[in-house]
């Protein structure tokens, strides 16, 4: 796992990335539940299938939203 602070036009992005080095793998993009109800890329069930998709040989990022966690910005819904 790599922990990554993506840069971009409006601040960056915190986010988590694991790289599958077969070049077939599949990808995914973990989302996060509404930061107004506390969901962050540290929620449980986040956290459990970004773990369970690289089990399964997926390259899988997630990412806090802006405002959420080190995301810089506001969360604009």
């Amino acid at each position: 796992m790599v922990d990554l602070l993506i840069s971009g036009p409006d601040g960056k992005i915190e986010s988590n990335y694991h790289h599958n080095n077969d070049k077939n793998s599949p990808i995914a993009l973990i989302l996060h539940p509404e930061p107004a109800r506390g969901g962050t890329m540290n929620t449980k069930i986040v956290a459990y299938l970004y773990k369970i998709f690289i089990q399964n040989g997926f390259s899988t990022i997630r990412f806090n939203f802006r405002g959420v966690g080190k995301s810089d910005g506001t969360f604009d819904e």
